[in-house]
This record gives structure tokens, sequence and C-alpha cells, in this order.
């Protein structure tokens, strides 16, 4: 199967596979909308990006790194790292549910939520583990082109969620506290679901490997060390970039402004994650292009991906503008509780357009391993993002948020295409000439 072809029909299966995860996500959302207080939604937002963060400290220190490396290696150096940063991934997994669960505990002391107990502590701890084992399963997936095991992975945790539900749903007792748990437990049973396939396509035998090859593997786990220090410190400066607009919102608005910039983004949340699911099948093969330093290849690859997603982007914005009245009646339950999130989701749909373009160059960017390039960008937008913030919010309330938001990403993107990208290809064109 040649390049395009390949490439389309694992695309097409990640697309579906991260659709349907979407659309659970969607689901959730709505739910709560319904069944619970804005403020209570609130506190749902707060730890939801809690815990997206320990996902994205847990990726960027193990998988991002580990799929720029494994994918320039022979089969057998492959299966051997991965198996090695599988039971790294269950350590890191394991010290990030603990300081979640420290977070937790500490949320009561700056925030209007002095209901939380220790079991809700417990809870998302359990949540933070569990999505971060059931997520190593679908990297190797991912890694290895397997997208058929990951598809069948999330299709267990998507049933077992919806099961849960349906069972509070039932029992009539739905509240953050019990979300969390099925979540929680959905991953597991999906990382337990994976385990099987798991081990056998990470499974080799070391002793068969040559003292020469296994030189090269303790070489390619230095730079996947060193790839993921700078990850790691990247990725949590991109998230209080992308995400302390909550914190600030709740520290200078209310609860339930928190509620309304989370609802609006819940809305055009299938098109990050549409992105991300492209993302993960793109990285392998921006990396191949770019070590080949297949420069007009990669070039039509960039136009043609920006354009689809592009056009998902207006496609999306407009089909939600025209049911979003149906969606208030029949689903939210209320013309009064979410009312008036039509401006604010005609915003987020700006930002994701410009975000969309932005994350492109990154992910060309960590394809080529240029972790601290993007570190240094990361702090610069951070600390654009808080100036902007700090004056944006006060004065226009919500939507001052998303426009800071938008600002940054503009200035990212211009950064990334024009000045960080054409830097990191001339080293590379500079080394060929040189071995040649």
């Amino acid at each position: 199967m040649n390049f395009s072809k390949k490439f389309l029909s694992t695309s097409l299966i990640s697309v579906i596979d991260q659709g349907m995860l979407s659309a659970l996500n969607l689901l959730i959302g709505m739910l709560l909308w319904r069944m619970i207080a804005k403020s209570e939604y609130g506190l749902y937002s707060l730890l939801y990006a809690v815990g997206l963060l320990a996902g994205l400290v847990i990726d960027s220190w193990i998988a991002g790194p580990l799929a720029t490396v494994a994918n320039v290696v022979h089969e057998s150096a492959r299966k051997i790292l991965l198996r090695r940063y599988w039971h790294r991934q269950i350590f890191c997994t394991l010290w990030m549910g603990g300081l979640a669960f420290l977070i937790v505990e500490f949320i009561p002391a700056v925030t209007t939520h002095g209901s939380i107990n220790g079991l809700m502590g417990v809870v998302f701890a359990g949540y933070v583990i569990g999505n971060g084992l059931r997520e190593y399963g679908r990297t190797v997936g991912f890694i290895q082109s397997d997208l058929h095991t990951v598809f069948r992975q999330d299709i267990v945790y998507v049933l077992a969620v919806a099961a849960g539900l349906a069972i509070l749903m039932f029992v009539e007792h739905i509240d953050v506290l019990r979300v969390f748990a099925v979540l929680a437990v959905s991953s597991f049973l999906s990382a337990l679901f994976g385990r099987r396939r798991l081990r056998e396509r990470t499974e080799t035998i070391e002793s068969d490997i040559s003292a020469e090859d296994m030189d090269l593997i303790a070489q390619h786990q230095v730079t996947i060390t060193g790839h993921g220090r700078w990850a790691v410190i990247g990725v949590i400066v991109g998230w209080l970039t992308n995400y302390s607009y909550l914190y600030l919102a709740e520290l200078w608005l209310n609860s339930e402004a928190v509620a309304d910039l989370n609802a609006s983004r819940t809305l055009l949340m299938p098109i990050p994650l549409i992105v991300a699911a492209w993302s993960r099948v793109a990285r392998p093969e921006a990396g191949r292009l770019i070590a080949a330093q297949n420069w007009v290849r990669l070039k039509k690859f960039t136009f043609l991906s920006i354009t689809g997603i592009e056009l998902i982007v207006v496609a999306y914005v407009g089909l939600l503008l025209l049911t979003f009245p149906y969606i208030e009646i029949h689903w939210i339950g209320s013309q009064t509780k979410y009312h008036g999130l039509d401006p604010l989701m005609m915003m987020w749909g700006g930002y994701f357009a410009v975000n969309a373009v932005r994350w492109i160059g990154t992910t060309w960017l960590m394809s080529g391993g240029a972790f601290r390039s993007m570190f240094y960008l990361g702090t610069v937008t951070l600390i654009l993002v808080m100036a902007i913030t700090s004056y944006t919010i006060p004065h226009w309330g919500v939507s001052g948020a998303i426009f800071a938001l938008i600002f940054v990403e503009v200035f990212e993107t211009i950064v990334v295409w024009k000045f960080i990208f054409p830097r990191l290809q001339k080293p590379l064109e500079t080394a060929s000439v040189d071995a040649s």
C-alpha cells in the first residue's frame, strides 16, 4: 500500500475512533448540563482540565518522544523500547495519580468549592491512573500502526462509560464524583482488555539482540529522556497557556462563568479531538518525510491537512449554530440555564480554526524533535496570555478570555511557521550536505 492510501486508511479509522470518543465527551457534557447545577459543572470543568494536564505530562514524558524515536529504529529495538517504557508508564501514572489526589485536596482552599471531600480525591486519582494506563496501549497501537486494536480498545471504553452513565440515570444519582468514578472504572477495563495485545506487540527476547544493537537501544533511551525532559516542561507551559483562563475566570468572575466558558468550548470539542486523531497518525509519517528531507511532499501534505481541517471547522460551527436552539430545549432542558452561548461558540470556532493551523506546525516540530524551541515559544505565549487575560477578563468578562486565547494562537502560529520550522529544516539540510 503506497503512502497516500495507507495514510488515508489509518486516518479514517483514527477519525472514526476519535469521533466516537468525542461524541461520548459531548454526551457527558450535555448530561451534566441538564442534571447538575452550573457551579458543579464549573467544578467538573476545573477537574477535567487537571486530568488533561496529567495525561499530557505522561504523554510528553514517554509517548511523544518514544514515537519520535521508535519510528526510526529496527523492529526488535522498537519492541524492547515499547516494553521498557510500558513499565515506566505505569510508574509515572501512579506518581501522577498521587499528585492529582493532593491537587484535589487543595482545591477547596483556593476556590468556592468547599464541599469537596477525601473521596473525591481518591476517585479522581483513580481516573488519572486508569486513563494513563489506557493511553499507553493506544500509543503502542499508533506507533505500530495497529489502529484496529486501538479502535477495539476504545469501543470497550465507550461501552463501559455508556453503561455506567445509564445506571446512574436509572438510579437518578448523577454528580461529579460518580461521573469520574465511571470514567475511572471504564479506563481500567479498557486497559485490561488491551493488555494481552500490548504484550504480544512488545514481546521480544533481549538475549537475541546483539551487544551493538543493545548499545544503540541505550543511546535511544538517552535521546527519549532528553526529549521528554523538554517536552514535559513545554506541555506544562502549553497547558497553562490554554487552560489558565478557566482558573482566572473562577478567580475574577465565578463558577458559573467557568461553566459558560467550558460548555461553549465543549460543544466544539469534536474539532480539536479530530485534529488530535489526525496528529497521532500524521506524526510518524511526518517524521519519516522530515528524516528523508522530502520537503515537497511534506508541503503538499501540510496543504491538504490544513484545507481539510479548516473545512471541517467551518461546516461544524455552522451546523452547531443552526442546531443549538434545539439542543437548548431538548438536551439542556432550559432556554435560560445556558442562554447566550452563540457568540462564545463563534469565538471558539475562530480560535479552533487558528489552533488547527498552529497544531499542524507543532506536530511537524515534534516529529523533528524540536522540543526545546517549543518550550521557549510556550513560555513567551504563557506570559502573553497571562498579561492579556488579566485585562480582558475583568473588563470584557467571559468573551475576554477567548479573545486573549485567539490573539495568542495567531502569534504562536506566525512564529511556528515563519521562524521555527524553517530553522528546523536548515540543520537537516546542512547535515545532508556534510554527509554527502
